[in-house]
Parts: structure tokens; C-alpha cells; sequence
């Protein structure tokens, strides 16, 4: 069986900018730094979350169009309608949101990883809401491994290199079905390319 990398809930998150993984607020980010716009609608995006495989020296900033949901195609890897930002993990600052646009999740937490011994990323999280009880919302994804598509295979290619890229993060909602992120239900799903000049893509199933 396939050792899987479960990303789980920490209800602990963390003040300030930070260089790991988490969820919601505003993201943590270094000099340079602008607040994507949608390319469709040209509104501010969401900002979803952060992400960063273990010991990699890359933050992954997950931004979303939430303006006018379901018509700027923010399921889209390649139409404009979310952005992955990369960012480096030192020297790092939180960002001042946009003062317009639906930009900022209320829920905010952190995360742990826990491997699990399981065939895959489904046959993981269901054994682990097995064993706890009542908790299931607080699997928050995977990070490495494979995804699990919902809807087939969609790994997006590299703007750079034209090659498929490495998948990074299979995502779940969130812990908070007021506040969840809005993948209609589906999970989302996170790649990246370490070609020079390679960047990273986002989009979701459901």
C-alpha cells in the first residue's frame, strides 16, 4: 500500500506572516508582491490559501475570482479565473487586502500533515474520519502523492516548458461549511513546475 500525505486541520494557526501551509485570512508575502485580479471580470480574487511540500524553499499563494461566482471560470486552470502566486519563505510580511472585491475568507487555520497507510488519497481520508469520529471536515486535502480526480485527469501543462507539471495539493472545502471555499462541492487541485521560469496552476472538480 502507498503511503499517503494527509494535510489535517490545525485549529493553532499561526499570528503573523508565516511560511507554511494554511488556510483563509490574508496570505504571507515578500517584497514585490501585488494582489492578483481576475482576468475575466478585471474584480480583486480571493484569496484561498498557502501551501508549501516539505522542505521546499517555494510559498504557493492559491487566489480564486469570487466576484460573480460561475462565470469567470475560476474552475479553470488556464482562463484567468484563479492564480497561483509563488513566493520564497524568508523576509515575509502579511499582505494589506484589496478594499474591494470579495478578497478574504473569515475561517482561518493552519495545518499538520499525518501519513496514512492507504491505496490512495480517498481510501486515506475515509480511514482516517473513520477513526475520528465526527471530524472528517478537518481532512483538508493531500499534499504530494497523486490526485484523485473527480472528473478525470486534468494536469495541466507548464506556460514554459509545455510539459505536464507536478502535481502539489488536492484540496478539500475547509473545516467551516459557512466559510468553505467555493468548489461547488468538489475538491481542488494544485501543480507546480520547477523547469526556470516555471510557475504553478490551480483548478478545481466537482
Amino acid at each position: 500500500m502507498a503511503e499517503i500525505e494527509l494535510l489535517l486541520l490545525d485549529r493553532d494557526a499561526v499570528d503573523g506572516p508565516s511560511p507554511e501551509t494554511r488556510f483563509g485570512g490574508v496570505p504571507s508575502v515578500g517584497s514585490g508582491f501585488s494582489w492578483p485580479a481576475c482576468k475575466a471580470c478585471g474584480g480583486n480574487m480571493q484569496f484561498l490559501g498557502q501551501l508549501r511540500r516539505p522542505g521546499s524553499a517555494r510559498l504557493h499563494l492559491v487566489f480564486m475570482c469570487q466576484n460573480d461566482p460561475g462565470l469567470c471560470s475560476e474552475w479553470a486552470a488556464d482562463d484567468g479565473g484563479n492564480a497561483v502566486l509563488c513566493a520564497g519563505t524568508s523576509d515575509l510580511v502579511l499582505a494589506d487586502p484589496p478594499g474591494e472585491g470579495d478578497v478574504v475568507r473569515a475561517t482561518r487555520h493552519g495545518a499538520r500533515i499525518e501519513q496514512v497507510q492507504a491505496s490512495g488519497y480517498g481510501a486515506a481520508r475515509e480511514d482516517w474520519a473513520q477513526r475520528h469520529s465526527g471530524r472528517r471536515r478537518e481532512v483538508l486535502g493531500q499534499i504530494g502523492g497523486e490526485a484523485e480526480w473527480l472528473q478525470g485527469d486534468a494536469t495541466p501543462s507548464c506556460d514554459h516548458c509545455k510539459k505536464p507539471m507536478r502535481f502539489l495539493a488536492q484540496l478539500e472545502t475547509g473545516p467551516d461549511h459557512r466559510t468553505e471555499m467555493n468548489f461547488a462541492g468538489g475538491c481542488g487541485y494544485v501543480f507546480e513546475c520547477d523547469c526556470p521560469g516555471g510557475s504553478a496552476k490551480f483548478l478545481w472538480q466537482s
